[in-house]
């Protein structure tokens, strides 16, 4: 009885994988930071690690506020990527058979795989202080934002 599982086993060794990066780092300095995650409080502060990741996903907008610092925001990408690679990888000429002889029966029926992540896996933010200058993109947001408020008029 062992030996016909045991031969089974050897077959279907290189089915279908999902494998997928859970967690994601996010930390900010100053440290303390309330974490909104999806539109929602999480209740968490920075440094903590959320496991949000997987295979099949959502992008994920985030924002950090603390109070006496203007609130940040960034948006965690879900990536996932699916692949054939045993087909691929015995890709050969078309007089040759596609028939590489590390094959198992389980790389025949089912050679795909999943692998999925959210990117960035660490986020590292810099809070400003309300009373600190503008920067950078934040300037161009304000122009915008005035720019539309005179066209309003």
């Amino acid at each position: 009885m062992r030996s016909p599982v045991l031969a089974l086993a050897l077959l279907c060794t290189g089915c279908t994988w999902f494998k997928g990066h859970q967690e994601v780092l996010i930390t900010s300095e100053p440290p303390g930071a309330h974490i909104w995650l999806d539109g929602r409080d999480t209740g968490e502060t920075t440094p903590h690690a959320f496991n949000i990741a997987g295979n099949f996903g959502f992008d994920h907008p985030l924002e950090l506020q603390k109070k006496g610092y203007r609130a940040e925001r960034r948006m965690l990408y879900q990536q996932t990527r699916m692949y054939t690679s045993r087909w691929i990888d015995g890709a050969g000429p078309p007089e040759l058979p596609p028939w590489p002889i590390d094959w198992t029966m389980g790389d025949v029926l089912f050679p795909f795989g999943v692998r999925g992540a959210i990117v960035p896996g660490e986020v590292y933010v810099k809070l400003y202080r309300e009373d600190e200058p503008l920067l950078g993109f934040d300037v161009l947001r304000e122009r915008a934002k005035t720019a539309t408020a005179a066209e309003a008029k």
